[in-house]
């Protein structure tokens, strides 16, 4: 094991990454400098507001905040994903002193099998369906990574035979070094964080890396629908999920998953026992379906899995019920693509609350899945740029809080249900943004989302 004894090391962005590698680092002996350009007031508050206080307690000797230089130079630094490398931080360094992200330094103390899951959309929900995989199949596994658990909090502890299920974003693989899951997923592609890359071809290079870093011995999976991440190299084994007539190992046919073991295609699961129906939920079994088993899990436990999955909250969660109006909570899709692949091929017809902050993104493929949109309620900073776009094609009104999006999505919604006998209608939260401009986090504008429903007078669901 590494051990840290008489190094100094910076960790630079102090949020749940940061204090979870700062917590590494000292119990290996280091002496952490935490590093944030926000001021000390504002990063205390950070922690405060999101449970942090106790983890950030053991995780730094010292703080400097609010743009302060540190004077003693680093042995390592370790980048939280928010911060990018070209942060002014880091271009005070010496040359050679290495620059690895929270990932990097969680895995190099992780014993147990990895597997790393990127993609523009559905990582969260695959990873912690994959996790849930692995449960069923006897074994510890853990979703880490992007979906909220810093693979620094437990990376010590776990064991040879356990799995670490890691959602990984493009930020996070822009310093990864040494970094070698036995599976790595790219699950899809589409524009996204635009407001950091200089160009489309900046994100998919992140992306890609991905593919790069995967020795013989791993395997690459991706999706058949994915024309960028199939015509990538890897020296991995590739195993591909979506479409049989394009080279697919797991596929839908005749109303079951398909799986091809040892040459020989055999169903798994019948799609109607699936515990998620929707069309970016089905993508999502496939791909969980197809790196359970690059994991070697047992097909009976990936089969039994796919059943009796939970789902996540904040995608495409329906929170709750008035009447013949469903609130669903898709508050997690947060970028053009996201909004298009859940809204494809919706059987009912919806009232769409859309907007927030910007992430450099052309809303105009928005126009293309309004087919069930009947109404759109547009907010935040976004809400006028998506409305320009959209008015062509579908009425849309502008809010100004989240409870007054709400209220009149509710009331078009009741009107809509009302003149159509026995059909319900959707009052749909699916922002194509950010969140910044009006809540801490997507999770934060959900749960006003669902509170601005009971409001209405709706039923919560469980």
């Amino acid at each position: 094991m590494r051990t840290f004894d008489d190094k100094t090391c910076w960790v630079v962005g102090l949020a749940r990454s940061g204090c979870a590698a700062g917590g590494l680092l000292r119990r290996h002996g280091a002496r952490v400098v935490g590093i944030d350009d926000a001021d000390e007031a504002a990063v205390r508050l950070r922690w405060r507001n999101e449970g942090l206080e106790q983890l950030a307690a053991s995780a730094f000797d010292d703080l400097l905040t609010g743009g302060d230089r540190p004077l003693a130079k680093p042995d390592l630094v370790v980048v939280s994903p928010g911060v990018p490398l070209d942060n002014a931080h880091l271009a005070t360094l010496a040359a050679g002193v290495p620059v690895i992200g929270e990932l990097e330094l969680g895995a190099r103390f992780c014993r147990a099998e990895m597997a790393a899951i990127t993609g523009t959309n559905g990582k969260t929900t695959t990873t912690e369906m994959v996790a849930h995989l692995g449960r069923r199949a006897g074994r510890r596994a853990e979703a880490l990574g992007n979906v909220g658990r810093p693979l620094c909090l437990v990376a010590e502890e776990l064991e040879p035979n356990d799995l670490a299920i890691l959602e990984v974003s493009s930020f996070q693989l822009e310093s990864v070094k040494d970094f070698c899951p036995r599976v790595g997923a790219v699950l899809n592609l589409a524009p996204d964080h635009l407001d950091r890359y200089p160009d489309l071809a900046g994100y998919f290079r992140a992306k890609r890396t991905l593919a790069d870093i995967l020795p013989a011995s791993s395997a690459f999976v991706t999706w058949t629908g994915c024309p960028e991440a199939m015509g990538w190299t890897t020296a991995a084994r590739r195993v591909l999920f979506g479409s049989a007539e394009g080279g697919a190992h797991v596929f839908f046919r005749d109303g079951c998953l398909w799986v091809t073991i040892e040459n020989n295609e055999q169903p798994l699961v019948e799609v109607s026992a699936l515990s998620l129906q929707s069309p970016p939920n089905l993508l999502n079994a496939l791909a969980a379906a197809t790196i359970g088993l690059a994991l070697d899990l047992d097909s009976e436990a990936v089969a039994s899995g796919l059943r009796d999955f939970p789902g996540l909250a904040h995608r495409h969660q329906l929170v709750a019920r008035h009447g013949g109006v469903k609130f669903v909570n898709d508050t997690k899709a947060t970028n053009v693509h996201a909004v298009c692949a859940g809204l494809a091929g919706f059987p009912e017809p919806v009232i769409l609350i859309a907007g927030g902050s910007g992430k450099g993104e052309d809303y105009a493929p928005l126009r293309k899945v309004m087919d069930m949109v009947r109404h759109v309620v547009l907010i935040g900073e976004e809400g006028p740029a998506i409305g320009r776009v959209l008015s062509p094609v579908v009425p849309t009104s502008e809010a100004g809080s989240m409870d007054e999006a709400v209220l009149l999505a509710a009331d078009l919604a009741a009107d809509l249900s009302a003149g159509s006998i026995g059909c319900e209608v959707v009052v749909l939260l699916s922002p194509a943004c950010a969140s910044f401009d009006m809540f801490a986090n997507y999770g934060k504008r959900g749960e006003a989302f669902a509170a601005a429903a009971i409001k209405t007078g709706a039923e919560p669901v469980e």
